[in-house]
């Protein structure tokens, strides 16, 4: 199978964050030096920018790679036991509520008994195709 490449998904209130940490320079800068308010606006978009558009999983082969902060995370996909379809804010490698929880056979694979949770824009095409390489996983709905 050829690498494919899954978006998260941004949720409305990830923008409501950037404006408000936005609005809060702006404010914050008002009778400054207009320079300031440039690197403080640059540095607060830079910021936020890193997690949000660093963030996205790819199906390359038989592994999945979560990258997050552009930083990739390998996870074999014929470990995966069960694949769950969630909502939730936990703080995890997603932007989104809706979500994918990945529980694993191994525990070593994650170094922990929580699963992986993630987001993709097309939870139902990803799934498809972790089901593509590994057809023994249980879709929970």
């Amino acid at each position: 199978m050829e690498k494919k490449i899954y978006f998260s998904k941004i949720d409305w209130w990830v923008w409501c964050v950037v404006i408000f940490a936005l609005v809060v320079v702006w404010a914050a800068s008002i009778g400054t030096y207009w320079w300031l308010t440039l690197i403080f606006g640059a540095s607060m978009i830079i910021m936020l920018a890193v997690p949000i558009l660093g963030c996205w999983y790819e199906i390359d082969g038989d592994q999945l790679v979560v990258r997050q902060f552009f930083v990739p995370h390998k996870f074999p996909i014929k470990k995966i036991k069960v694949v769950k379809y969630t909502i939730g804010y936990l703080a995890t490698a997603g932007m989104s509520r809706h979500r994918v929880s990945i529980k694993f056979t191994d525990r070593s694979v994650l170094k922990s008994s929580m699963p992986l949770e993630i987001s993709p824009n097309d939870r139902d095409g990803f799934v498809a195709d972790l089901l593509k390489v590994n057809p023994d996983i249980e879709v929970v709905r």
